[in-house]
């Protein structure tokens, strides 16, 4: 499975395919939806768990903005739309987050340093009382599908954190990204996956 990412040395650039707005899945749906000028799409009041890897820093919301070709914002637009996110809800949200992003958020219930793709990254969890803390968030994700019905992740990239989802014995999802290609490539790697 590929991973959406800003770094450089470790992105795939699929520059040239064509953007899809919705792909709908057997276990979920994949939407073109930009979170941060509009909330959470309608399709997310299904999920009782959210979880994101947001853009970790301003570096990297001007990449995948350039790539959606997206302009005139700021990473406190972001941090303001998740703030919104995590205080209007009520279910379990866990977000990948630079620890400096994460103190300019709503105060988690926990902050746990966990590896997402062999890097060390803090992860914030609001609203689990008991909170699924692993060694990775592919473990994460795998144990979240283990516990929850469906899953919400409205930075999806590739959708990683939902085929994870999908394997750990997660029954549904919700996904999207403003990037109408990044959920090109999710369906087209979800296919298959039940």
């Amino acid at each position: 499975m590929i991973y959406h990412t800003a770094l450089k040395n470790r992105s795939a650039n699929y520059g040239g395919i064509k953007e899809t707005v919705r792909s709908d899945h057997p276990r979920g749906v994949m939407l073109k939806h930009d979170f941060i000028s509009n909330g959470l799409a309608p399709e997310f009041d299904e999920c009782n768990v959210l979880y994101a890897e947001p853009p970790y820093a301003h570096s990297g919301l001007k990449i995948f903005d350039a790539r959606a070709g997206v302009n005139n914002r700021s990473y406190s637009d972001l941090i303001k739309a998740m703030g919104s996110i995590i205080e209007c809800g009520s279910i379990p949200v866990y977000l990948v987050l630079s620890r400096a992003t994460l103190n300019k958020l709503p105060k988690p219930d926990v902050i746990y340093e966990t590896r997402l793709n062999g890097d060390l990254v803090c992860l914030g969890v609001w609203n689990d009382k008991n909170p699924t803390l692993l060694s990775s968030v592919e473990l994460i994700c795998k144990t979240l599908g283990s516990r929850y019905k469906c899953l919400g992740d409205f930075a999806c990239g590739y959708g990683a954190s939902v085929k994870n989802f999908i394997q750990g014995g997660g029954y549904r999802f919700v996904a999207s990204d403003y990037d109408g290609k990044c959920i090109t490539v999710m369906s087209a790697q979800l296919k298959g996956v039940q």
